[in-house]
């Protein structure tokens, strides 16, 4: 009985030949572990190509050597199919649509064209017309709302704030606020000019997420995605920050008014964030995101480690400087030494007065060292594993043409 063995059928012939149409590269490899027992590959072999061999012929995987597996398993596969999963993304083909957001059929009506060109240029700028002109746009507004967000908070870019209102008693505002930053802001205003382009700046903005907002498809992913939140809050935050500066509403003494005044100012500051809209739709960004994500476990042990050490550290420096009144006044204190010491930035507002307290010092930052390396390490190695990847694929996709 003879057998034509093609693909992954097999079909039998009266006459003839046994006929394999498998690959022969690695099909010599298959009759070498019929007769001696284990199964090898070369390094130069694709290990898809030779996992798809070893399933056809039903290789267990006990029979395969411990020199192979890194061959077959290890060879970069899962980041493979990371790139190939964000290939709408990140454009690898020309010709390449986003259909996957509209699904199979043709926009007809002028609205759809519109919207789908939109957002077209929106998830690929660099690839349309449109889509540079609208990134050059936004990166000017961007960066001109951030310079006069910097600007108004600089003494130099302020004028006096005319029409004070009278406080009881004859008071003068430096009399009764002993924060100089805060009355430094009660007693100063923004230039007209700053407040008009900040006004428009931060309306365009608003505009360009509502615009985003009515195009997707997927509004719940929209509305739940943190940047865009983010963006959102901050847009309202700037307008609110506009009115309590330009019609000095102060309210002197209220310390929960004051803690309004520095959340509404961390939200202002997170319009920086909007200078993501400007890399987040090149494959370097898209593939640090998807780097970043397989990585948040070492993160999460980086964190949990570096607690722990900060504890121990801390606390032993805590004892060790305990004759010298003069260092290290409360355990939380000698933490926070630790944490600072351990990331290498070493402010020098506390530090250890004994030798006994030099040594715990030098462990400290020494462990420090060893636990920063490797995360950062790791997330090097993701990211060039994965841009050789998107490489790799590119150059496949361009010479495939």
């Amino acid at each position: 009985m003879h057998a034509l063995v093609k693909g992954d059928q097999a079909t039998t012939y009266p006459s003839g030949g046994f006929y394999v149409d498998r690959n022969p590269m690695i099909f010599h490899h298959i009759l070498d572990y019929h007769s001696g027992g284990e199964f090898h590959l070369p390094k130069n072999i694709c290990p898809l190509q030779a996992r798809k061999e070893i399933e056809f012929w039903r290789i267990p995987s006990k029979d395969i050597h411990n020199c192979c597996f890194e061959v077959l398993y290890n060879e970069n596969n899962y980041q493979y199919t990371c790139i190939e999963n964000l290939e709408s993304d990140l454009k690898v083909q020309k010709n390449q649509s986003v259909s996957p957001l509209f699904g199979e059929k043709k926009v007809r009506n002028c609205l759809g064209r519109l919207r789908y060109k939109l957002l077209e240029a929106y998830l690929h700028p660099l690839t349309t017309w449109t889509g540079r002109v609208w990134l050059f746009i936004s990166a000017l507004v961007t960066i001109t709302s951030v310079v006069v967000y910097l600007l108004n908070s600089d003494p130099k870019f302020r004028i006096p704030r005319e029409g004070l209102s009278l406080l009881p008693y004859n008071l003068t505002y430096d009399m009764i606020i002993e924060n100089e930053k805060l009355l430094f802001f009660i007693t100063t205003t923004r230039e007209h000019v700053k407040s008009v382009l900040e006004f428009l700046t931060n309306t365009f903005l608003l505009l360009e997420l509502l615009v985003l907002f009515i195009i997707t498809h997927h509004k719940r992913r929209f509305l739940l995605s943190l940047q865009n939140l983010l963006n959102f809050v901050t847009g309202l935050a700037v307008y609110v920050a506009m009115y309590i500066d330009i019609y000095s509403i102060y309210e002197l003494g209220n310390e929960h008014f004051d803690n309004f005044m520095i959340a509404l100012g961390v939200f202002q500051s997170l319009r920086v964030i909007r200078f993501l809209r400007l890399v987040e739709s090149t494959p370097e960004m898209k593939i640090l995101k998807l780097s970043l994500h397989e990585s948040w476990r070492e993160f999460v042990l980086l964190l949990m480690v570096l607690t722990a050490f900060s504890l121990i550290f801390g606390s032993i420096m805590f004892w060790m400087e305990l004759d010298n009144p003069d260092t290290f006044p409360s355990i939380f204190i000698s933490i926070w030494w630790a944490i600072i010491t351990m990331t290498t930035v070493g402010y020098g507002d506390f530090y250890p007065k004994t030798p006994e307290g030099y040594c715990v010092a030098i462990v400290a930052a020494i462990f420090g060292l060893l636990l920063l390396a490797m995360p950062i390490t790791i997330l090097a190695s993701n990211f060039n594993s994965f841009y050789n990847c998107y490489k790799y694929r590119k150059r496949h996709v361009e010479l495939s043409k």
